[in-house]
């Protein structure tokens, strides 16, 4: 049986993942993690059928359930607390500022419920501003050549930003609980990988026991993926939390689980920002058996 491909971007949250292969807890011929630039290229390459398993952004999920994939969240990777953020120039020091300004944001459910946020704190609606559509790989470059005033953005993007000037003006502290990342699965890989998933979540989770027992070792194995001084990648993690074991069984068990519930608060809300075409519906959406009893 071929290995079981996931699909990431470049993103804290997402790197406990990394940090268990580097642990020797994954084998090759079990697990393929699949390292990519952009949420939007792992979107593509799992629509093309690349990938079995996917990090993403819950509103990230939520386009692929609209586009008649059949999948299945196992793991909340992350809420947001703080990693989300809009960042400015120098000369911008206060959200009303941003009126008439051209704001670079990727267009995903993330983007949308940030800016959203940030809007509603200035007083704002989207007719204020310029919205430029930017695939986080572009954050850095276009914020430095000057094609936008103010970027919606996380780490490390944000971290390189910050250090050449840009000013916070926003964070997802201010909207707690919106943004969460989630891993999801494809149903039809399922059943014959039941093993393999078992094996990737305890290996996720002794990841995470590793990074709060020992983050300073933790996170020098971090830093070349990650391109951050050891500092930073430990202040990036302030700006998020990760799920305990215990937590994922809350989130993720139940007929609606408190993450579909959710996953339908924020259905609402992408279809009003145009996210979504139609209003979804969906029975089943997360799958809580490949979470491990105990952690050792």
């Amino acid at each position: 049986m071929p290995p079981l491909r996931v699909g990431t971007n470049v993103w804290p949250g997402y790197e406990p993942l990394y940090l268990a292969r580097s642990m020797g807890l994954y084998r090759d011929q079990d697990i393929h993690l699949v390292e990519l630039h952009s949420a939007t290229d792992v979107l593509h390459l799992f629509r093309n059928g690349e990938l079995d398993a996917a990090a993403l952004t819950l509103d990230e999920a939520l386009t692929l359930l609209q586009d008649q994939y059949d999948l299945r969240v196992i793991l909340v990777m992350d809420v947001s607390a703080g990693g989300d953020m809009l960042l400015a120039r120098s000369g911008i020091s206060a959200l009303p500022q941003l009126r008439g300004k051209t704001i670079g944001v990727e267009h995903t459910g993330v983007g949308a419920i940030l800016l959203d946020g940030a809007l509603a704190a200035a007083g704002l609606t989207l007719d204020d501003i310029n919205l430029q559509r930017l695939t986080v790989d572009q954050h850095h470059q276009a914020f430095l050549q000057g094609q936008v005033d103010a970027v919606v953005t996380f780490d490390p993007v944000a971290t390189y930003l910050i250090q050449e000037g840009a000013r916070k003006l926003f964070d997802s502290s201010r909207i707690p609980g919106r943004i969460v990342d989630v891993l999801v699965v494809r149903k039809e890989v399922i059943e014959p990988n039941q093993a393999v998933l078992e094996k990737l979540l305890h290996g996720y989770f002794q990841a995470v026991q590793f990074l709060k027992a020992t983050p300073q070792e933790a996170v020098s194995r971090m830093q070349g993926r990650l391109g951050l001084s050891e500092k930073a990648i430990l202040q990036s993690y302030q700006g998020m939390k990760l799920p305990s074991l215990q937590e994922n069984r809350y989130y993720l068990t139940g007929a609606p689980s408190p993450l579909q519930t959710r996953a339908r608060e924020l259905a609402d809300l992408m279809l009003k920002n145009e996210l979504l075409d139609h209003p979804l519906r969906f029975s089943q959406l997360t799958d809580p058996r490949f979470l491990p009893r105990k952690i050792p």
